[in-house]
């Protein structure tokens, strides 16, 4: 094993002096997928609207400038216009065939310049849906998720191209380019063909039989486009043998699986580290398999078998799509470690993800994080905790408006204590985090709001730690009526963030033993048939307990024994059993649902605010480096030890 550096370890002892001291994320939070919306200006749009009130092109006007004025102002929207440039005779066929027409690229909104050029819009041509998606397509990014929203009030009257022929070519560009279609008063065939478009790119389709249901169904869809999970890493391509395999250091990465696959990577430890090894499949909606499963195995150096993997599944896949986690941890070459001798030793440890789809689609994007955490060669900090937190009354003042993220690299971040709340649209996920330093504890439950014109689907919460390990969830069914997840009554809740928490009996108290960012998520499945109209309004109260403490002190591993006592021989944070499950919605066997018995829980009140806090000139130099950088792999843990140990974004 080769040696560190004496430089290097002489850095080490300075990071690690700030562990943990939570630099802001490397993405922008809340960050929205770039959206291309397609607006039908044929001369079909000149009949009159059901309601009486003008014409159906002025219904779509309404519709669209309604939209625009919703669009929160670091949204990307582009806008496209089809059918307005000529008129619908035979001889105007081949121009008009021809007529897409970008009237704002993709781009930081500007409001009054896309109402301008809508109000400024006549129809009058033919409706070649499949030449506009080919130009919407073409002004997005290449890669990413992007989507595109499609108003049509007919059928394509210029294929070839056919419209579902080209929804399968961008279908090939990669499973985060999605199409919504809207069906604006049309008939079966029409219906039909929009169906396909969405239905081969992942999307979803919605009717609108007047002015006022357009006005919510475009409004709603779009906002839901914007918000979707962006997956993000430096790219990396595992190998199909544990031999070569590359080796990844500390941070995120980006592959890409198929349907039945084993892929591997591989990391080095030296004595005492304890790898966080995280897998994040991404499944788009209309994912043709309904249970997707994530599993990951160990083996040690020379292919050793460790005896020791972590398999989850996601059991509505098909209907809700979304992220579905699951997380080894390995600390085999602590000191006192009982692992099998051939995982006890410094070495090169390799990873096996394998997905478990036999009729799933081609690939699907999966996010991977190392996570390395040096050994303790001093103080361990407090003692374990016996039970977690609670509130005893709910927070008093006002709701503060949200806007979550699609995605764990995109959470929204809860500054602290308080009551947040936005709305939820059916088919959404939305991440949020809340930061817990040492000492630190949280507890939260969710209410959906009722609505008398709900869908009945299923709703669903989850609370992950910084390594992305679920610690609990609750599901149930939403009809329409307010719903308060957990249905337990009590919250979804930590105990104080302590390292010797890692060595508790019980699971959730053992996935506490690491500072940093929490996550809550929030889930609202999509419901069969239609969408339903408006979204659900949802209220998250969160309490943030206790006082900032000294936490663990972490030394540089050296490949040298420690000579400080370490933590027991059991992984530091154990993720959910091989049996356990990670569904997005629907009840699961299995999953830790119920709440941990606290031998004797403290009862806390609602802390208003957050701590503050004085970060070392290191940290500061480190976060005006990331600062303002998107760069392809985001710096998961900028301001840990040298190995990467701290907290991701």
């Amino acid at each position: 094993m080769i040696r560190r550096s004496a430089a290097l370890v002489a850095a080490s002892a300075v990071i690690a002096a700030f562990s943990f001291a939570n630099a802001p994320a490397a993405s922008a939070e809340g960050e929205l997928s770039p959206v291309m919306v397609v607006l039908d200006s044929s001369g079909s749009m000149t009949a009159r609207d059901a309601g009486g009130s003008g014409t159906r092109m002025d219904a779509a006007k309404r519709a669209v400038n309604s939209m625009v004025d919703g669009l929160p102002d670091q949204a990307q929207v582009g806008l496209a216009i089809y059918g307005a440039g000529t008129g619908s005779s035979g001889s105007e066929k081949a121009a008009g065939c021809k007529d897409v027409r970008v009237v704002q690229p993709v781009g930081a909104v500007d409001k009054p310049a896309l109402k301008r050029a809508v109000t400024a819009t006549k129809a009058s041509g033919y409706t070649p849906i499949g030449q506009a998606l080919r130009t919407a397509a073409a002004q997005l990014p290449k890669e990413g998720q992007r989507s595109i929203v499609l108003v049509s009030d007919g059928e394509d009257t210029c294929a070839p191209p056919q419209p579902c022929e080209v929804a399968k070519e961008l279908s090939k560009q990669g499973v985060d380019l999605h199409v919504h279609a809207i069906g604006f008063r049309v008939d079966a065939k029409a219906r039909a063909q929009l169906a396909c478009i969405a239905q081969n790119t992942g999307g979803t389709y919605h009717d609108a039989a007047d002015a006022d249901s357009l006005l919510g169904v475009l409004g709603r869809v779009t906002e839901r486009a914007l918000r979707h999970y962006e997956p993000t890493g430096k790219p990396i391509t595992g190998t199909a043998d544990p031999f070569t395999a590359p080796t990844m250091t500390p941070g995120q990465y980006l592959d890409t699986l198929s349907p039945v696959e084993e892929r591997f990577y591989a990391a080095d430890l030296q004595a005492g580290d304890t790898a966080y090894f995280a897998a994040t499949a991404v499944f788009p909606r209309g994912n043709p398999r309904r249970i997707e499963v994530v599993d990951i195995k160990i083996t040690g150096p020379n292919g050793a078998d460790c005896y020791h993997r972590e398999r989850e599944l996601h059991t509505r896949a098909k209907d809700d799509g979304g992220a579905l986690t699951a997380v080894l941890s390995w600390n085999g070459t602590a000191a006192g470690s009982s692992k099998p001798k051939g995982c006890s030793v410094p070495g090169k440890y390799v990873f096996r993800i394998t997905r478990d789809a036999k009729d799933g689609i081609d690939r699907v994007p999966v996010e991977l994080q190392l996570r390395i955490e040096p050994p303790v060669t001093g103080s361990m900090g407090e003692p374990a905790q016996t039970s977690v937190v609670e509130f005893a009354q709910p927070p008093a003042g006002a709701v503060r408006a949200v806007r979550g993220g699609g995605s764990f690299n995109e959470a929204t971040t809860l500054p602290g204590s308080g009551r947040y709340g936005e709305t939820i649209y059916y088919g959404e996920e939305l991440f949020y985090r809340v930061k817990l330093d040492w000492g630190q504890g949280l507890a939260y439950r969710i209410t959906f709001g009722g609505r008398p014109d709900g869908k009945t689907t299923n709703i669903r919460t989850g609370l992950f730690s910084p390594v992305r390990s679920e610690m609990r969830f609750d599901t149930t069914a939403y009809t329409g009526v307010t719903k308060i997840l957990p249905t337990d009554g009590k919250p979804i809740a930590t105990p104080r963030v302590v390292y010797l928490n890692r060595n508790a009996n019980n699971a959730q108290l053992r996935k506490a033993g690491v500072d940093g960012w929490y996550y809550l998520v929030a889930k609202l499945g999509a419901p069969s048939g239609n969408d339903a109209p408006g979204g659900v309004p949802v209220t998250i109260d969160v309490a943030v307990a206790g006082d900032k403490v000294a936490g663990p002190e972490y030394g540089a591993s050296t490949g040298e024994t420690p000579a400080s006592p370490t933590p027991s021989a059991g992984p530091s944070e154990p993720t959910p059993s091989s049996t356990g499950t990670q569904g997005t919605g629907g009840v699961e066997p299995g999953g830790d649902a119920k709440p941990v018995a606290a031998e004797s829980s403290s009862s806390l009140p609602w802390i208003i605010g957050g701590s503050v806090l004085v970060l070392a000139l290191a940290i500061v130099v480190a976060a005006l480096i990331l600062r303002r950088r998107k760069p392809p792999a985001p710096p998961m843990y900028p301001n840990g030890p040298a190995q990467g140990w701290s907290n991701r974004p």
